[in-house]
């Protein structure tokens, strides 16, 4: 076959190619006269740039006419262009990839030197991207690159380089591939999209205020809407991650023109977040003047009311969202109290107290997620509290989280439900997890006390449930087994079935049971214990009424297990010795000899005239939390308040260490507790 100079190579639109086609079909070769070959255009004249998913240009029919001055073979070359356009055709119009892959390979196994070798090794690349195999389709283009010096493809293949480099954060490549793109005479739209990954590509090689200039020439250049905003969002990522004195070099640059007014912005919110408010209003108004017309709307109103709600911000008001109507009031008035306890109200004041003066503002959430949510709204823009304690339960907590989100303003519930401080950077939550309770309880079970056979029951609720597969689960790890599992109703009192069950003594009689009661014996049938440890995940009235039933059934010879939800004197009241020797978790134990806990509990009893208990501990350790932060100093806004709460380490408790992990849970160790003559104490064990 005959070769021709590559700069006869253009691209023009496909419909054109197709006309050209059926030309060739009907005319005889003879009868095409001469043309006179046009000047060759630049490619900033004929390139289109690729979308998402690119479909290929073809050759243009001048270059077709201008081949054909010389002799040639008329119907191979026909047959080449035929099974180029039929194989794009299956990808740009079918997405049938594999089978035009494989018509791009027979076409380039036929016709190595044909001019439309490269177009078709573009495409093939394109089908692997399209199918997600970038190795693949960089190995194609790396050897369209080598194979083609010439191409005026180059420009196209460096940028899907690119694109595949930035998607596998490939940060040195990608920069290479990017300047590769730039030495050609390219489109706006192309131009935007290569400097906005390089500069993200830059930014991440370390090469910080080249990546700048980068993201700001993007910015500037004039390109569709979808580029023009990935420009912005580049330059808004990078100089978000830019130390303060970098951005004051930048900005001392300012011609006034738009990538600055996005830089500015990011400096705003950032000193918003340092808790720097007057400041921050300040620069709102200077932003306002020196960028007219560059700010958002809606930018600015919202940067507005957040500021106005900081500076107004009560440093000694905190708030509390609690159950305080209802069936679970209970658990909202022991909650409260240890509030009122910690912050130092109702009760006489101690050496240790502080001088600092607090304002507690409660609202009733009952079990209304609407009034919960409303409850935090009023607080935080009515009252402008700096923090807020609660709501308890998983329902309630939701809403007011979504509600704290909007205001900015940092909550710390009191719901066992693992998944809360996922909610939002403002959410976090002061409760035994779980997961912890259960891996410690295992852990000793069947490494220490040797257990490796259980059974279960529980109760048939979202709590129950989840606690028995938390259960089931570590012992499976551990190489243990479940025997057996029943569950009971919430609220149910005899429990006289599950046992039954669960024991076998609902089976048939064997045939000696049966010829014995036939001969006039009576025979009872015996439980069949075959399991170590009972697990029973219920709160302490529930444990307190199925205990003596276990014992009415013969139930003696395993050890009764459960979750903190053991943890009250009334396990005690209600089932008596038959809960001696049980082993269960709790978050707090009373101990005198621990300096924190003895605090608490003066306090408490002080105010309250009685023992505190598991949620109101939970709750007075979150308002000492609370108090601590302000009167260190530390906390100046709800700003500061969320950074001081998220970086807590340490904190001595009545529950012990507390520490917030990267989620926002204010996490402890579970302690192990047991019933010894009628109390509960702490299960004296250490692990390795």
């Amino acid at each position: 076959m005959l070769s021709f100079p590559r700069y006869f190579r253009c691209l023009y639109p496909t419909t054109v190619l197709v006309a050209t086609l059926c030309a060739c079909a009907t005319v005889p070769p003879s009868s095409v006269p001469p043309v006179q070959t046009a000047a060759p255009k630049t490619s900033a004249d004929i390139y289109a740039p690729p979308t998402a998913k690119p479909i290929p240009s073809s050759k243009s029919t001048q270059a077709i006419v201008a081949m054909k001055e010389k002799p040639r073979d008329t119907a191979r070359e026909r047959e080449e262009l035929l099974k180029y356009e039929e194989a794009a055709r299956l990808f740009r119009e079918e997405k049938r990839t594999l089978e035009a892959f494989q018509m791009l390979e027979g076409f380039l196994r036929m016709h190595p030197d044909s001019p439309f070798a490269d177009d078709a090794l573009l495409e093939q690349a394109r089908i692997r991207i399209y199918e997600e195999e970038s190795g693949k389709a960089v190995s194609i283009l790396k050897k369209l690159l080598h194979d083609f010096p010439a191409s005026h493809l180059r420009k196209a293949a460096n940028l899907e380089l690119e694109r595949i480099y930035f998607s596998e954060e490939r940060w040195r490549d990608c920069v290479e591939a990017g300047d590769n793109v730039l030495i050609f005479d390219t489109l706006p739209d192309e131009r935007v999209e290569a400097l906005s990954m390089s500069a993200v590509c830059r930014f991440r090689k370390k090469d910080r205020m080249k990546a700048v200039d980068d993201a700001i020439q993007a910015t500037l250049l004039t390109s569709g809407d979808e580029i023009h905003a990935k420009a912005v969002q580049a330059l808004e990522l990078i100089a978000a991650e830019l130390k303060d004195r970098e951005l004051e070099t930048i900005m001392s640059q300012s011609d006034g023109s738009e990538p600055y007014a996005h830089i500015a912005m990011v400096r705003l919110e950032k000193d918003i977040e340092k808790g720097y408010q007057a400041e921050a209003m300040e620069g709102l108004m200077d932003l306002l003047v020196h960028y007219p017309g560059q700010i958002p709307e809606e930018w600015t109103q919202n940067i507005y009311a957040g500021l106005r709600d900081h500076l107004l911000v009560q440093t000694n008001t905190v708030g509390a969202v609690l159950p305080l109507s209802g069936r679970f009031a209970v658990y909202g008035q022991k909650a409260l109290q240890g509030i009122q306890a910690a912050l130092g109200f109702l009760g006489s004041p101690t050496d240790t107290q502080s001088a600092t003066e607090f304002r507690l503002l409660v609202k009733d959430s009952g079990a209304d997620p609407v009034q919960a949510a409303q409850a935090v709204r009023d607080l935080s823009e009515n009252h402008q509290v700096i923090s807020i304690i609660g709501p308890i339960f998983s329902r309630t907590t939701r809403a007011a989280a979504e509600a704290a989100e909007e205001s900015g303003t940092p909550i710390i519930s009191l719901s066992p439900d693992p998944e809360i401080p996922a909610l939002g950077k403002n959410v976090f939550r002061r409760s035994l997890l779980d997961s912890q309770q259960i891996t410690t309880l295992v852990r000793l079970l069947n490494d220490r006390l040797m257990m490796n056979r259980f059974a279960f029951l529980y109760p048939d609720s979202p709590y129950g449930r989840e606690m028995m597969n938390l259960f089931w689960d570590e012992v499976d790890k551990r190489g243990g087994e479940i025997v057996a599992a029943e569950s009971f109703p919430p609220g149910q009192t005899d429990f006289g079935p599950q046992i039954r069950a669960m024991v076998g003594l609902n089976r048939k009689m064997t045939q000696e049971e049966l010829a014995l009661k036939e001969a006039g014996v009576d025979v009872e049938l015996a439980p069949i214990i075959d399991f170590d440890a009972l697990f029973i995940p219920a709160d302490y009235q529930t444990v307190g009424l199925l205990a003596p039933q276990l014992a009415y059934y013969d139930v003696n010879e395993v050890l009764l297990v459960g979750s903190d939800g053991w943890n009250s004197p009334w396990l005690v009241e209600l089932g008596e010795h038959y809960v001696e020797g049980a082993l269960f978790t709790g978050g707090f134990v009373q101990d005198l000899e621990n300096p924190e806990i003895r605090e608490m509990s003066e306090k408490y009893w002080l105010t309250f005239g009685e023992d505190p208990q598991g949620l109101a501990v939970q709750a007075y350790d979150a308002a000492r939390i609370i108090r601590a932060g302000i009167e260190s100093g530390m906390v100046r806004n709800r700003s500061t308040m969320r950074e001081y709460l998220m970086n807590l380490a340490d904190f001595p408790s009545a529950e012990g260490l507390l520490t917030t992990d990267e989620n926002g849970d204010i996490l402890q160790k579970p302690y192990l507790l047991t019933v010894v003559d009628g109390k509960i104490q702490r299960f004296e064990i250490e692990f390795d």
